[in-house]
């Protein structure tokens, strides 16, 4: 880096609806990230739990450092808390920022490949990917051990990303484009609405399917009732992101398409149940909870046009 040239900064974001043991292993991994000399970090915690105490509870568990910036958002919804994170990474001149969840641990390489992958594939946007662990004691294990290949080059082009594993470039939420994530989604989506954006705007979105954290998926997640509502959930945003970015002609034959093949493909996924799992080692219960699940996204595919609208998040 040339003499008096400032590193040019990350703003790892974080939102957290409320204090749990996790965010703990988030903020402690997120910490000893190492990145090269030309970059530094800032690790923004926003605050949207009901009782504004994030920040109390963190540093009485001794989690302190000078990269730690905690950011108030009283305004319950996941959106609120991402535009929030938005409003202060620009505020920190940063030049891009990272998101990650806060039940997430991440390996201690992991934003320098993400920046890496950037920087080598001349994208807008890289997308990694989430692994599922039964508890945090497996998370933070995983992440301790996991170990990337160095294949960065010619990583996969998509058409959309996730905030649970992403790094930007600070320039989409700037003038002219000016993203944001949207705050009628309070249900959920808002990310894969803000990249459908980006995309229609032209910008370069790839993914690195190496670039993994680790998130605790606890049993409550695994009940049928919640992932039947997940899965309607994604159906919902589908309808909406589509709708409101598209024309009608095309928003609405996208929609029915994307109705007609969840619809269609549940039963024959479920008829070659026996067939795939001869090669598939996922347990059968999974493998036929899938099925049931492509029928609850066709549900909500269409549960716009009937006025049913969901106000929780899933």
């Amino acid at each position: 880096m040339p003499i008096n040239e400032k590193p040019e900064l990350v703003a790892i974001c974080v939102c957290s609806s409320g204090v749990r043991e996790s965010l703990y292993a988030c903020l402690n991994a997120l910490i000893k990230q190492v990145l090269g000399s030309n970059y530094s970090k800032m690790i923004v915690v926003i605050d949207n739990s009901t009782d504004g105490n994030v920040k109390g509870s963190v540093e009485g568990k001794g989690i302190t450092d000078k990269c730690l910036h905690f950011v108030r958002e009283s305004r319950k919804g996941i959106p609120f808390a991402r535009n929030a994170a938005l409003r202060k990474a620009i505020d920190l001149n940063a030049s891009y920022i990272a998101f990650i969840d806060d039940d997430e641990v991440a390996p201690a390489n992991w934003l320098l490949r993400l920046n890496e992958g950037l920087t080598l594939n001349d994208a807008d946007v890289i997308v990694g990917e989430v692994g599922r662990c039964e508890n945090l004691e497996e998370a933070v294990n995983s992440a301790a051990n996991y170990h990337a290949s160095n294949n960065l080059k010619s990583l996969t082009p998509v058409k959309t990303a996730v905030t649970s594993n992403v790094l930007l470039r600070i320039e989409l939420v700037l003038p002219p484009l000016n993203l944001d994530f949207d705050e009628k989604m309070v249900f959920g989506g808002s990310d894969r609405e803000f990249f459908m954006r980006a995309i229609l705007a032209n910008k370069k979105i790839v993914s690195d399917k190496e670039s993994v954290v680790f998130e605790t998926w606890p049993q409550s997640r695994r009940e049928v009732s919640y992932l039947l509502m997940r899965w309607m959930r994604y159906g919902v945003s589908f309808n909406y992101r589509y709708s409101k970015n598209l024309s009608p002609a095309k928003s609405h034959t996208l929609i029915f398409l994307m109705f007609m093949y969840k619809l269609l493909g549940a039963p024959i996924k479920l008829i070659f149940v026996p067939v795939r799992k001869i090669w598939d080692k996922r347990p059968l219960k999974r493998l036929i909870g899938m099925s049931v699940a492509d029928l609850a996204y066709a549900v909500g595919c269409v549960a716009p046009y009937f006025r049913v609208r969901l106000t929780k998040y899933y």
